[in-house]
């Protein structure tokens, strides 16, 4: 079954343990990301385990933001986009996702050559009042 009828199963049926295995079957990032969104029943270690495979930093990213809304732990996805070395990216990821290492992505966002990261990791932190 490809991603587009697995898609189609999802909003016409709802979580089962099956399309679930399906679903880690494809090794499809976004259609585990889609599964875990549209689902509460998702084991999210699991589909984590897809999107950590495909190191697509924007799909971990939002895996995350679902994955801390629901009390997971999001080390594993913290370190993809550490690692990614997307300074936007890693803003994102320390301001919106609950639970993020602030002073692991302020170092990493220091070793970043664009001075910009930087300032723009300092405005939306203090924005948010972290600091």
């Amino acid at each position: 079954m490809n991603a587009l009828q697995l898609l189609k199963l999802i909003n016409t049926q709802g979580f089962s343990p099956d399309l679930q295995e399906q679903v880690i079957l494809t090794g499809d990032a976004e259609l585990a990301y889609r599964f875990a969104h549209d689902l509460l029943e998702s084991d999210l270690e699991r589909l984590e385990c897809i999107i950590a495979t495909t190191k697509i930093p924007r799909i971990a990213y939002e895996f995350a933001l679902i994955k801390a809304s629901r009390g997971g732990n999001i080390e594993k996805l913290q370190a993809l986009i550490i690692d990614a070395a997307d300074g936007g990216l890693m803003i994102l990821f320390a301001v919106d996702v609950v639970g993020a290492d602030i002073d692991l992505f302020e170092e990493s966002i220091r070793k970043l050559p664009e001075a910009k990261y930087l300032q723009l990791f300092e405005a939306e932190i203090r924005q948010k009042g972290f600091y």
